[in-house]
């Protein structure tokens, strides 16, 4: 391990980069991530991964502070009806888009319509608003088929645009130069490498300390320790776990832990196949069974991630009597065998490359060999977000043989769930390509139950029923680390769905 990344290192050291601002000034930032969004569109991204960046131009009606509570954000005020089926909203007046269009409601309901047509997660999420009635300029209600306990914890997605730029710009500039209401506003971009972002000065809110940001697309986990390492960049995401001990004693630099839980690297299964052997679950069970989970933690991990059955125990819906799968070899290779399997089967496992949750390749790599042992002769392809996410789109018929793991899985951590557990297992769903009529009727009824208690105790039955079915298998859940410069300060927004960074909450000393 120590010579591969030695050569690693060395190779960037020769090669470098081609742009490489004033680093570590008051006025401007270099950060690193791991993944490039999908789409600069904030009415486009879809990935977890993808708000990293593209929060600090786009927003939404509410917002999370760092302690995690929501916070009006273009909305000043919200009214939920008694029985939760309207929410009343009240916009903020004076706030400007980048190119200088004022926000009205045309832009809410622009923003949602779009969000619907052109972006299947969102259209998930939005799947039980009904109309949005307009009541003045600033002042709408947002009716719904059922009641939705996710729509404020997810801040009221969608992120807002605006519809008089796209009727003055047209589709495809609208995509490539961006505007939205945000801190910071889109400059430069150069797909595959970075995005520039300038200080908005008619931004309606707190004025953010640094001028100029460059987010510099790095998916190497060692590569972006090396840069911080060198002074190259002043701030980095998905700090790999092997390297924490000795950045924590290298002078200069610090590191910021986030709540821990989420995202949660996940093993997904195409179960509508009946020819395929993971169609069985006991063999989902043997293989669920065959990972020696505690190992991967402490020898691969550093004992850094958690691990849960589902959910983490201060979630609405989590159950005591739910252990996290055993490793348990012997079992499996028996199981396998009652299945029709005593000497395993060929499989091939996709695993998304590039994410939030950092050593993917080293944990996909010691799953295969766990595999291994069993007689699951295993084939790892990894994939970037657009490659592996549209194989999972079109693994949803009766022909369909995926098996993979989505590093920005989501199970325990989120904002509740009725939301991103849903989104995983939920028949149909935005990222499933799993089916189980029982936990989609709980989940259904949980969604639309405004009693915590109540709906604690339906997730708990699609939890269940997910769990006793071996729906899918979640490895751990991360605990997001991030590594800067001293000089800096952040505060990470406590249970917050995605591992993000709003420039917004750095500090410069």
């Amino acid at each position: 391990m120590k010579g591969k990344v030695a050569v690693i290192l060395a190779m960037f050291a020769v090669v470098g980069f081609l742009f490489v601002p004033n680093s570590s000034s008051a006025t401007n930032l270099i950060i690193a991530v791991g993944q490039e969004p999908t789409s600069i569109d904030q009415s486009l991204v879809y990935l977890g991964a993808d708000y990293i960046a593209v929060e600090n131009w786009g927003e939404r009606l509410l917002q999370q502070i760092p302690s995690g509570e929501l916070a009006p954000g273009l909305a000043t005020s919200w009214k939920v009806s008694p029985d939760g089926k309207t929410i009343e909203f009240a916009l903020r007046k004076g706030v400007k888009f980048h190119n200088g269009d004022p926000l009205t409601v045309k832009d809410i309901i622009f923003s949602f319509d779009r969000a619907r047509e052109k972006n299947n997660t969102q259209k998930a999420r939005l799947r039980l608003v009904e109309k949005i009635e307009v009541i003045d300029d600033y002042n709408f209600k947002i009716h719904f088929k059922a009641p939705d306990v996710t729509f404020l914890p997810l801040q009221g997605n969608p992120m807002i645009v605006s519809k008089s730029y796209y009727d003055k710009v047209g589709e495809d500039t609208f995509k490539r130069e961006p505007v939205g209401t945000g801190p910071y506003k889109v400059v430069n971009y150069v797909p595959g490498e970075y995005i520039d972002i300038e200080r908005f000065a008619d931004y309606w809110g707190e004025k953010p300390p640094a001028e100029k940001v460059r987010f510099l697309f790095i998916s190497e986990d060692m590569t972006r320790v090396s840069k911080l390492k060198a002074g190259e960049v002043d701030f980095i995401s998905s700090v790999p776990y092997t390297a924490v001990r000795d950045l924590e004693k290298t002078k200069g630099i610090k590191l910021v832990k986030s709540a821990g839980g989420h995202p949660t690297p996940l093993i997904q299964f195409a179960t509508g196949n009946s020819k395929v052997p993971w169609h069985d679950p006991r063999v989902r069970l043997a293989m669920a069974k065959a990972i020696n989970y505690d190992a991967i933690i402490k020898n691969i991990l550093f004992d850094i991630p958690q691990r849960y059955a589902v959910l983490a125990p201060y979630e609405i819906g989590y159950d005591p009597d739910l252990k996290p799968y055993s490793y348990d070899p012997k079992k499996a290779k028996e199981l396998l065998a009652e299945a029709g399997y005593p000497k395993g089967f060929d499989l091939k496992f996709y695993y998304l490359m590039t994410g939030r949750a950092p050593m993917i390749r080293e944990t996909v790599e010691a799953i295969a060999a766990y595999f291994g042992e069993i007689g699951i002769r295993t084939e790892l392809v990894g994939e970037d977000a657009a490659a592996f996410n549209a194989r999972r789109r079109a693994a949803r018929g009766p022909d369909a043989s995926f098996v993979g793991l989505d590093s920005n899985g989501a199970m325990a951590g989120g904002v509740d769930p009725c939301h991103f557990v849903n989104f995983m297992f939920h028949t149909n769903m935005a990222f499933s390509v799993y089916s189980n009529p029982k936990f989609d009727e709980y989940m259904d009824q949980a969604r639309s139950t405004m009693d915590d208690k109540a709906r604690g105790d339906l997730a708990r039955k699609a939890l269940r029923a997910l769990y006793d079915d071996v729906g899918g298998i979640p490895i751990y859940s991360t605990v997001p680390i991030y590594g800067m410069k001293d000089n800096l300060d952040f505060k990470p927004i406590k249970k917050y769905p995605f591992d993000t960074v709003h420039v917004l909450n750095i500090s410069v000393k």
